[in-house]
């Protein structure tokens, strides 16, 4: 394992948080690698790819904010409609 894989598994480690938290911070830190630390995602997408409930994910998002691990953009669409949220990980 080299040691930028080392170093992410270390500081999910120590983030106060469920262990739910834990994993959607981690695919959070691996998306936003391509995306400057920014990444745009429903939360129905990472509940379908980390096989959590939709509440569970919006539950640990906001623990992870609270902690200040993410902060949460909130996205809309030109007419006005809601679009998934940014999440910058930090």
């Amino acid at each position: 394992m080299d040691k930028l894989t080392l170093t992410k598994f270390k500081s999910c480690g120590f983030t106060r948080t469920t262990p739910a938290g834990k994993l959607i911070y981690l695919l959070l830190e691996e998306l936003s690698l391509f995306e400057n630390s920014e990444v745009i995602i429903s939360q129905r997408i990472i509940a379908n790819i980390l096989c959590l409930s939709r509440s569970a994910v919006r539950r640990n998002l906001h623990r992870l904010a609270d902690i200040g691990a993410i902060n949460i953009i909130p996205t809309y669409y030109e007419d006005g409609g809601r679009a998934a949220n940014k999440y910058i990980v930090w």
